[in-house]
């Protein structure tokens, strides 16, 4: 899952937040609430053992992007048994485009 949101991350905005989900999780700015997701943000999910183990990109209304070892890249909603009950936070990446930082 890092792989495949680190590779999108360089392609499409040339930034590197590292290479594991926990890596990822330390250069953003966590966001205090789900409804507060916007398009580009990191969707973070505690899978193995309380630790930070995967992460996704959001999209809208709920769905967000991720890799799968056994599916693949994937879709899935957040909204879904499985990652409501691992979602841990979502958080934003700030980009610095002509010295204005995004939000």
């Amino acid at each position: 899952c890092s792989c495949f949101t680190r590779t999108l991350l360089k392609e499409v905005y040339d930034v590197d937040l590292g290479r594991s989900s926990r890596d990822m999780y330390n250069h953003i700015k966590p966001l205090s609430k789900k409804n507060n997701l916007k398009e580009g943000d990191l969707v973070f999910f505690k899978i193995n053992k309380g630790k930070i183990s995967h992460v996704g990109i959001y999209l809208s209304d709920g769905n967000f992007i991720h890799s799968s070892t056994s599916l693949g890249v994937i879709i899935n909603n957040l909204s879904e048994n499985y990652y409501l009950k691992h979602y841990f936070k979502g958080g934003r990446f700030l980009l610095n485009l002509d010295n204005q930082s995004m939000n």
